[in-house]
């Protein structure tokens, strides 16, 4: 999806020799304004031309959870597998065909436009139909070309690297999609084609095989185990928050009487707090084997969550203001989140989690579950005062209920499994 997943895939095993990493950035680059205008901003996008309202959005939101748990189960390691296996096919290749059929799929909305206008919705659904398992197999491959060969430091400071250049990417695209939002938004998917089909390119630059991932591991202290576990369950509710926010926010900044023209460049708040976070946690490690971090993550997260889904309750001035600091709130909470579960996967060791696919769905569990609940939200807050739109106060008050429920009942059970995990494992207590 959005967000490259942070657990390396399974070895391959082709030992081999690690892939240039400025040509994995290079390619996380541009696959990063792909993946993330489209997986984040195709809620804008539908809204800006289609008028969809939250229902609609939340119901594409749920079909993109959907679909991203089908391939994370099967297509992702069943694509990586037959590459391994069956002689003539390589991974590259593998994925240089998946690249291929984003870039055709991002081109369908605006060629419906011209040629046939009234397949334009089916041809956005086609689109995220196709779209979103191809990232599920796409990421965990530019992973293994990232990660393959490298180990220790020279591994850290290639994910380091790697979060700040797929990050830093997404603000670009938000910006990058402002000028195009209000009057050619099937330009910025048609855009994105052309990005993921030069990528093909770049592809053949790459070896045919990622190289093995080097597990020689440095000693950890004992808590790292139980963090680990802890990270892992709040990376699941990071994904539910984002998914529950992301369908809602064009409908939220059409509130607050924000141009169209501005909806990009404000919701990429979140963005940015994400880059800053990420930035500041690579550099500064007070935080490692720390209890506070999970917990100030998903604090923030929450906090961030409930100012922004609430801000239209202040009015259009201080409600922009309660908007934009929500988004930055809960963009920091997520990245602390992202960047715990990274770290502690990296200094334990992957062999011991569910990398791969298994590790997919669960994101994709996420990035399904959150729209699910604003649906619900939708169903419980009945209709307005017109009697057809939905009551936006009841529906405010519920998804902020719902999710923030689900979000720290999730907290509390990965607490218990990390308890046990302590206790297979003991030191200080969580």
């Amino acid at each position: 999806m959005a967000t490259p997943t942070p657990i390396p895939p399974p070895n391959p095993p082709f030992p081999g020799r690690p892939a240039s990493l400025w040509l994995v950035l290079g390619l996380t680059f541009l696959g990063s304004i792909g993946t993330g205008a489209v997986t984040n901003g195709i809620f804008f996008i539908t809204s800006a031309a289609m008028g969809y309202g939250r229902r609609e959005n939340l119901w594409l939101g749920a079909v993109f959870g959907a679909t991203y748990i089908a391939a994370a189960l099967l297509a992702g390691p069943g694509l990586r597998t037959l590459a391994r296996r069956v002689g003539w096919i390589s991974t590259r290749g593998v994925t240089t065909v998946v690249l291929a059929l984003m870039g055709v799929a991002c081109l369908l909305p605006l060629a419906a436009r011209e040629a046939a206008p009234g397949l334009i919705e089916p041809a956005v659904w086609a689109m995220v139909l196709v779209y979103s398992p191809a990232t599920g197999v796409l990421w965990p491959v530019v992973e293994s070309y990232l990660s393959g060969g490298r180990s220790g430091k020279r591994l850290r400071w290639a994910i380091g690297r790697f979060n700040i250049v797929w990050s830093a990417a997404l603000v670009g695209a938000y910006f990058g999609m402002a000028p195009l939002l209000e009057h050619r938004p099937f330009w910025i998917l048609a855009g994105l084609g052309a990005i993921h089909l030069a990528m093909c390119a770049v592809m053949f630059a790459l070896p045919r095989e990622p190289a093995r991932h080097a597990e020689d591991h440095e000693p950890h202290p004992p808590v790292y185990e139980a963090l680990l576990a802890l990270f892992r369950v709040l990376l699941f509710s990071s994904y539910l928050i984002l998914s529950a926010v992301n369908p809602i926010q064009p409908i939220i900044l059409e509130r607050l009487e924000v141009r169209v023209a501005w909806w990009m460049p404000v919701a990429s708040v979140w963005l940015a707090a994400r880059v800053f976070v990420f930035v500041l946690f690579e550099r500064w490690h007070g935080w490692h084997g720390r209890w506070w971090t999970p917990w100030a993550g998903l604090g923030a997260m929450v906090l961030g969550f409930a100012m922004t889904v609430g801000s239209p309750a202040f009015g259009p001035s201080a409600g922009l203001g309660v908007f934009a600091a929500g988004l930055a709130c809960m963009g920091a909470g997520i990245a602390a989140i992202y960047c715990g579960a990274l770290y502690y996967a990296m200094a334990v060791g992957s062999a011991g989690v569910d990398a791969g696919g298994k590790h997919e769905a669960v994101i994709g569990m996420g990035y399904t579950i959150g729209p699910v609940l604003g649906l619900v939200a939708l169903g419980l807050a009945g209709t307005g005062p017109d009697g057809t739109e939905p009551d936006a106060e009841a529906f405010r008050a519920w998804t902020i209920s719902l999710v923030t429920l689900a979000a720290i009942g999730t907290g509390l059970w990965g607490w218990r499994v990390a308890r046990r995990r302590q206790r297979t494992f003991p030191e200080t207590p969580p």
